[in-house]
């Protein structure tokens, strides 16, 4: 069983080493792809907040085995460019790939379950994995009922499959984030037409965490918000994690 990751950054230095680290030792190659601008289809005149120097020197932070593969790509499109990296991976004769954007950490443990999990199931080309969403700091994280892509089996060419929630969580950082991050990702965000109004001064800025603040997806026909974050115990978190400037913090600005 050949396996692999792939990242697609345009920015993420405060996680992406981190990201890398948690699947490293069960990686046979960990691909990370490059663009110097955005690519979920919107554009800001707001220039990039992080370098493509900046964001190398932390990709090759941790790689002793040289395992880490860096990739300059020119994708204006994320489907095009998601397409590109598991092509590129199936062509490198890769069975398992790991869908690692910078912003998600997993218990090497967990992601071990579940790549096994797949393995032995070998029925599907796309599983999709639950996550948990941490909610500016390291203290309070989130569940809703999304479920992404995470694990490509090319020995498939088709069919979804669930991991179950049992095997364990994927850790998304995507908002443990500082607000200058927050301001930029919101302007390049793939679904920037459809952020709440007056989420960012409402839901981002409040403390401690209010209920209902995801950015797109409002509260449901029970009144139930669709981010709802509670007080989760950080040494719970990844081991990597252990070690960032933030693992303390009560909360990240």
């Amino acid at each position: 069983m050949k396996k692999a990751s792939y990242s697609i950054v345009h920015y993420g230095v405060d996680y992406l080493s981190y990201s890398l680290r948690s699947v490293y030792d069960l990686m046979d190659e960990l691909h990370v792809l490059y663009t110097s601008h955005p690519s979920h289809g919107h554009r800001t005149d707001i220039p990039p907040i992080e370098s493509r120097e900046q964001l190398r020197e932390v990709a090759f932070d941790y790689d002793p085995r040289h395992k880490i593969i860096w990739h300059d790509t020119d994708f204006w499109n994320e489907g095009q460019q998601r397409d590109y990296a598991v092509n590129m991976l199936d062509s490198r004769g890769v069975d398992l790939i790991t869908v690692l954007d910078y912003d998600e950490v997993w218990h090497d443990y967990v992601l071990d379950k579940v790549l096994q999990y797949v393995w032995n199931l070998n029925a599907t080309r796309n599983n999709l994995i639950n996550f948990l969403h941490f909610w500016r700091s390291f203290n309070y994280a989130c569940k809703d009922n999304n479920w992404p892509v995470r694990i490509i089996d090319t020995r498939h060419s088709g069919g979804i499959g669930y991991v179950p929630t049992e095997l364990g969580d994927i850790m998304h950082m995507g908002y443990a984030i500082t607000d200058k991050v927050c301001r930029y990702k919101i302007q390049i965000h793939g679904h920037k037409d459809e952020i709440r109004p007056n989420w960012y001064d409402e839901k981002w800025m409040a403390w401690p965490p209010v209920d209902d603040c995801h950015p797109t997806n409002g509260r449901n026909d029970e009144g139930i918000g669709w981010w709802n974050p509670k007080p989760f115990d950080k040494r719970e978190l990844p081991y990597v994690l252990h070690s960032h400037p933030w693992f303390n913090a009560e909360k990240i600005e």
